[in-house]
């Protein structure tokens, strides 16, 4: 058979594979970005979805206190530097008085973001303005263990614990500025207060294994998912209980975070408008493969991809991206081109060691559920998550509950290019643990490289499968799968 040749992620580098020619490459084409992109955030705020102008809402809260909430750094930082300031503008011609105004990062259970990282995300001038030399800033992370900061608010009409920032309760408005794009948590993202302000133990009402590890959350159909739902369901129950409603400010963004589509209003009336913007740009339409073969870049999700558990989750989360059935056939093959070799940064991820050790003696992700609570209290791990830039003691869980659906779905996740003795591509370091026995602690099938890979995935699928490879899955825009 006729082969071709791709560029594919792999680490700090661009490596060339060979497959078939014809391989189905798995990439959409950047969407148009808007031409006028201040003018298209002034219209979309003073003409929302469900709603009065912003100028209206911010008139009613000129006494007050006003919160912009933002994606966290994980998220590029354009669309904050685009939207904030306009909102500034508006909030200060209305009245509000700057001092009242405080900007609060979205980090859920993820790390608290260190003063560089908010002032790149931000902006300078933005970041300079709301935090001047000395102590009294007013650009905050959220504290998912900060029990002085956090307020029960009741239980959803689905059973969520609803915990969450008090920053909800004591504004007189609060206004979110987010980003919708293609996910495998909730098939589009959106309503980031949710996932942005919970404590810990709100954050299993989403998070934990009895949601994503359901079935009905285990594909990317935003109106179906299980997930969703419970989304959806937290946010009525804050705004029953605060008497309030969050203003959104949302970006669906083409390469870099440049905006393609601007949309405000509150949810969940924002969110019909938006998803139909986001599925006509991201879509596209592939068949059922046999085999699955992406890229995975040195940093990816939470970290440096040498880390089993965040090789596990990048390798595993494209598999959940589909919509009319699955993306990779029941007992088919996944192929990951990832640097894994064993390396967890004991001071971003304290937890994951401890994680991976107790799942080495679980015979599934819902048995590993079990130790949650166990380190929901761990002081040591509390303490590194409050004061010292780690991710919260629990969040090492959620990779793993994602990743259980891949690795059902498929007869192997394969790990090509792990560092090993003896592989050229890349040897094994010092600093790991090795590569290969990485792979194994997580479920997965290591190789040197991709033609190695391949030839496993062919004892398995046969000759002449069909496969699609999306070699720069996690540094391009991610298409919307629609499976035919």
């Amino acid at each position: 058979m006729k082969q071709k040749t791709i560029q594919a992620d792999y680490w700090d580098k661009k490596i060339d594979i060979s497959v078939p020619e014809d391989t189905v490459i798995g990439e959409i084409a950047p969407p148009p970005i808007i031409q006028d992109p201040e003018k298209a955030v002034r219209d979309a705020i003073a003409n929302p979805i469900g709603t009065p102008p912003l100028s209206e809402l911010a008139k009613k809260a000129r006494n007050g206190k006003v919160t912009i909430g933002f994606d966290d750094p994980s998220r590029p930082g354009k669309p904050r530097q685009l939207i904030i300031p306009i909102i500034l503008e508006e909030l200060l011609k209305a009245g509000v008085k700057e001092e009242n105004i405080y900007l609060l990062c979205a980090s859920g259970n993820h790390c608290k973001w260190t003063a560089p990282q908010l002032r790149t995300c931000l902006g300078p001038a933005v970041y300079d303005r709301f935090c001047p030399h000395g102590s009294a800033s007013r650009v905050l992370n959220h504290d998912c263990h900060d029990p002085e900061n956090l307020v029960y608010m009741g239980t959803s009409k689905l059973g969520d614990y609803v915990e969450y920032n008090k920053f909800l309760m004591d504004s007189d408005l609060f206004i979110y500025t987010g980003t919708v794009v293609v996910s495998n948590w909730g098939g589009m993202t959106g309503t980031g207060v949710i996932i942005g302000y919970p404590s810990t133990r709100s954050m299993t009402s989403t998070h934990g294994f009895p949601v994503v590890g359901h079935p009905d959350s285990c594909h990317g159909d935003q109106h179906t998912m299980m997930y969703r739902a419970h989304k959806e369901a937290i946010m009525a129950q804050i705004e029953k209980f605060t008497g309030k409603r969050v203003f959104y400010v949302d970006v669906v963004p083409s390469t870099g975070g440049a905006p393609a589509g601007v949309f405000a209003g509150y949810s969940p009336e924002i969110n019909g408008p938006t998803w139909k913007f986001a599925e006509s740009i991201y879509h596209m339409e592939v068949p059922q493969a046999d085999v699955l073969i992406y890229g995975v870049p040195r940093y990816s999700l939470y970290g440096e991809t040498s880390n089993p558990l965040i090789a596990l989750a990048a390798a595993c989360a494209p598999v959940r991206m589909w919509t009319n059935k699955p993306l990779v056939r029941k007992g088919g093959v996944v192929i990951a081109l990832v640097h894994c070799d064993g390396t967890i940064d004991e001071r971003s991820h304290p937890s994951y060691a401890e994680i991976l050790d107790l799942y080495r003696n679980c015979f599934s992700m819902e048995e590993l559920s079990i130790y949650e609570e166990e380190f929901r209290q761990r002081e040591d791990l509390i303490f590194k998550y409050r004061y010292a830039y780690a991710y919260a003691p629990v969040h090492g869980f959620w990779l793993m509950y994602e990743s259980e659906y891949a690795l059902n779905q498929a007869s192997k996740i394969i790990f090509a290019g792990v560092p090993g003795m003896d592989n050229s591509l890349a040897k094994v370091q010092v600093s790991g643990t090795g590569g290969p026995g990485s792979a194994r602690d997580v479920g997965a099938t290591p190789a040197r490289d991709f033609t190695e890979a391949m030839q496993i995935a062919e004892k398995i699928v046969g000759k002449n499968p069909k496969i699609m490879a999306c070699p720069s899955f996690w540094t391009k825009i991610r298409p919307r799968f629609y499976v035919k």
